[in-house]
């Protein structure tokens, strides 16, 4: 054989395998440790009297003068452990709205965007770097209902509750719970596996088309409700699972081309001999 072509055919062969090795050698990380941390940014009012406040923070603030405040808030964590792959949820922080009834011309929250934020740190089986952070911007939309007309719709529970929409569901891969809920999924490749993190919103869900119609929002909306003159609690949590990378068809072909060069090589040695 020529020996130009016997080096192509072994480099060919050697290749493949190296990446093989790689994938059997990487250990699945079973125990992950995770930071969250979020943000408010791009909040738009309504104008009127008062102003809102909080732009780049966790908290966003909005009322008239010392009067009552309504605001919205959430929470960061930071753990060194205990996010088990294709294990249960731990808690992802607590986003808070405390919903005061509010004058009429006072200005009001209409929109802003959460930034979340992501780093994961490999635990178990042996103790690594942290990955690059991951971040998720939800475009939210929020209606501070008039509080003189009764249950402004039909799945509120106080006199008027307030509403948060959802713009962007499809860019974040939403998908649906089997309890009527949704989760974000976001997927990376590390060290020979896919790993999936599921956020989920403690009550967001697809909303009444009262509710939606109310927000501004198309049929089918998907968003929540909080109760007047309340503080309001949603527990944020995420899982994450992980499945093997399988090899791509052009690997393979790389590795059947490796395999032929082999048998090519032993069968002109043994024609030597």
């Amino acid at each position: 054989m020529n020996s130009t072509l016997k080096r192509t055919l072994l480099s060919s062969l050697v290749l493949p395998f190296a990446l093989g090795a790689q994938s059997a050698n990487a250990d699945l990380i079973t125990d992950w440790g995770y930071q969250v941390d979020s943000l408010f940014s791009n909040a738009t009012d309504t104008g009127g009297t008062g102003s809102l406040t909080g732009n780049n923070t966790s908290t966003l603030s909005w009322g008239v003068g010392t009067g009552p405040q309504s605001s919205i808030s959430i929470t960061d964590v930071n753990e060194a452990s205990g996010l088990m792959t294709n294990g249960g949820y731990v808690d992802g922080g607590v986003f808070t709205h405390t919903n005061n009834i509010l004058p009429a011309a006072g200005t009001a929250l209409k929109s802003f965007d959460l930034t979340s934020t992501l780093t994961l740190t490999p635990f178990l089986p042996a103790a690594g770097a942290s990955l690059p952070a991951s971040s998720s911007t939800f475009e939210s939309f929020f209606i501070e209902t008039g509080n003189s007309n009764g249950n402004c719709v039909s799945a509120a529970t106080t006199v008027c509750d307030d509403i948060f929409t959802v713009g962007n569901l499809t860019d974040l891969g939403a998908v649906e719970t089997g309890d009527g809920g949704y989760e974000f999924a976001s997927s990376f490749n590390f060290d020979g596996y896919t790993y999936t993190v599921f956020l989920e919103l403690a009550g967001l869900a697809a909303l009444d088309n009262d509710a939606c119609a109310a927000a501004g929002a198309s049929n089918g909306c998907v968003g929540l409700l909080t109760e007047e003159s309340a503080v309001n609690n949603f527990q944020t949590k995420f899982r994450i699972t992980a499945v093997e990378l399988v090899p791509e068809p052009g690997t393979l072909a790389l590795l059947g081309m490796g395999l032929a060069g082999l048998g090519l090589s032993r069968r002109k040695k043994a024609a030597k001999a």
